[in-house]
């Protein structure tokens, strides 16, 4: 790490600087030594990181980039070492980190090289079917997490060739590799141990904001689990972590630090969702008791910036509980328009619920602000000026909101409203 790296990396430690500002120093894709042989790519922080080790075999490859810049992986890549890639490893089935497999196939057919082997756990391969099957709902899903109108998913996934369940040791060219199963974001995860070298590719357990183990719109997640892997990766006292995304941590004690705050954050939500659930307490109830400490949030690396703490809580709520939230009324409930056809007319009419619902966000309780002018727009849908206000309560809103996913629903609702609306 040269000085201006490492200038930038103590600002981000101490919260001096931005991840947008990390992602401005590796635009483009760029390689980063880490130790004798091993290199960590970076093209933005918003798509995931791969790690090259170099072997008397060949390169092994520690994920391979997104559709998005995955070229300026492969091309980093090569800058670094021309060597074929023996094998590709996957941290996890999603498309950041999985898409860029196929440059290396087309690369190896091109010079006439065997394809690289590519290893993963054995879910991700029920991963790949079910985003065959759920095509378009990724598309939607994931045009409305990154605020992306007309997003299409990738398809034509790359397979593994091999799978694993725990875990798995791979000896590649005199390189040990360590392969262990955990369950975090998702339920196909490995995190990659180099022995040798005390180095740990996490994937996405760790990604440099609060663990994204409550996304609203994705499958279940597991924050029991993820906290274990963490423990898990701590006591193995990391020299170096390559995270998921976001900048290598070259000092054991800071990973440590990095490791344990993780897992104590997710512990801490684990522990009071539970210990409320145990006693009848209603979703409801349990979302507006449950807290982190502000210590624990004050880290520059678990601020919630993409996911939220109160979502972990409803993914905790639903892998233990299922969907039903403890209210009667939610267990069959009314359709939208009927109940809010219902509630404007005790109201005095729609109109005037929009009316409130923009009082109330202007003066920011924006939570009742969004309830009170959903039930103004389903009452009356086509009604301009109720969609004008709803416009504006969703303004307040993603103004009030931290997480990245957040804001964009609430942004996806605010389109509706100015196309309903005729602005």
């Amino acid at each position: 790490m040269n000085d201006q790296q490492s200038e930038l990396f103590e600002r981000l430690w101490s919260g001096a600087a931005t991840l947008e500002d990390w992602t401005a120093s590796v635009a483009g894709g760029v390689t980063q030594s880490i130790a004798d042989d091993v290199v960590a790519i970076h093209t933005s922080y918003f798509f995931g990181n791969a790690t090259a080790v170099r072997t008397a075999e060949g390169l092994v490859l520690i994920d391979s980039g997104s559709r998005e810049t995955a070229a300026q992986t492969f091309a980093a890549l090569r800058r670094w070492n021309e060597a074929p890639v023996h094998t590709i490893i996957y941290t996890h089935g999603h498309i950041d980190h999985t898409w860029g497999a196929r440059l290396y196939d087309q690369e190896a057919d091109t010079k006439g090289f065997s394809r690289p082997r590519v290893i993963a756990h054995r879910n991700v391969l029920n991963r790949f079917r079910r985003y065959d099957t759920t095509h378009g709902l990724n598309s939607l899903v994931m045009g409305r997490q990154f605020n992306q109108p007309g997003y299409t998913f990738p398809d034509h996934h790359r397979r593994p060739d091999e799978v694993y369940d725990d875990t798995l040791r791979l000896d590649i060219g005199g390189v040990t590799f360590e392969l262990l199963h955990g369950r975090g974001e998702t339920d196909d995860a490995t995190f990659v141990w180099l022995p040798q070298q005390r180095i740990l590719a996490s994937g996405d357990f760790v990604v440099w904001v609060f663990p994204n183990a409550g996304n609203p719109r994705k499958v279940q997640r597991y924050a029991p689990d993820w906290a274990r892997a963490l423990r898990q990766m701590q006591a193995l006292s990391p020299a170096v972590l390559v995270p998921g995304h976001g900048p290598v941590v070259q000092n054991a004690a800071r990973v440590s630090e990095l490791l344990g705050s993780g897992a104590d954050a997710l512990e801490s939500l684990v522990t009071q969702t539970v210990a409320l659930m145990n006693t009848g307490a209603s979703l409801d109830d349990i979302l507006h008791q449950v807290r982190l400490s502000p210590e624990l949030l004050a880290r520059p690396w678990l601020q919630p910036k993409y996911d939220d703490p109160e979502f972990v809580v409803r993914n905790i709520w639903h892998l233990y509980a299922g969907w039903f939230d403890g209210n009667p009324a939610h267990l069959k409930p009314a359709p939208d328009e009927e109940l809010a056809t219902e509630i404007s007319a005790l109201a005095g009419g729609a109109e005037r619920l929009a009316r409130r619902a923009t009082e109330l966000a202007e003066s920011r309780r924006t939570r009742l602000a969004a309830h009170l002018i959903e039930f103004a727009s389903d009452a009356i849908p086509q009604s301009p000026e109720i969609q004008t206000a709803r416009a504006q309560v969703y303004e307040h809103c993603m103004a009030a909101e931290t997480s990245l996913i957040g804001k964009a629903i609430f942004a996806v609702y605010q389109r509706d409203a100015k196309a309903r609306s005729g602005d």
